[in-house]
């Protein structure tokens, strides 16, 4: 059984972490729809600008800490660098396991009888990020809780 402590870190750090998911998951979208736009460019866009608001979030409101700690943010830079390179690695890992399928929204005309598409999801680039968090998910959690905010991560309660 986990502690009340670690019960409480969990959640607020699953909070944090699926608005992040949601920033993340956006950017990437949105950088993917620029045909020029390779996928692992637009998928580190997206972990960088996830990473720099989950640190702020994680650090003031998971860990409780609101003091300013260059080494810490050292060690979160770099367990964000090790983790952000196996979210890259394993979205692209799933993108090539997957089968590319998309999930359409239509607009049906009946009296043109037409169908236009209202809405365009890529349930492979779906699917892959949502694998490509867990994995840096996992390391995450681990590493700021028993590393980067490890000698002030108790909460008074």
């Amino acid at each position: 059984m986990i502690s009340r402590e670690t019960y409480i870190e969990l959640t607020t750090f699953g909070i944090v972490g699926a608005l992040c998911f949601g920033m993340d998951l956006s950017i990437y979208y949105g950088l993917t729809m620029l045909p020029w736009m390779p996928t692992f460019v637009a998928k580190s866009i997206s972990v960088v600008s996830s990473t720099l608001f989950n640190y702020y979030l994680n650090k003031t409101w998971t860990w409780g800490q609101n003091n300013h700690d260059t080494k810490r943010f050292t060690r979160y830079i770099a367990l964000y660098s090790v983790s952000g390179l196996l979210n890259v690695l394993s979205n692209e890992i799933f993108l090539q396991w997957l089968p590319d399928n998309e999930f359409q929204m239509l607009i049906v005309h009946t009296e043109q009888a037409i169908q236009k598409p209202f809405f365009t999801i890529k349930l492979d680039k779906f699917i892959a990020v949502i694998g490509a968090t867990v994995v840096g998910m996992m390391v995450n959690f681990i590493g700021q809780k028993w590393w980067v905010f490890k000698e002030e991560s108790g909460r008074m309660q």
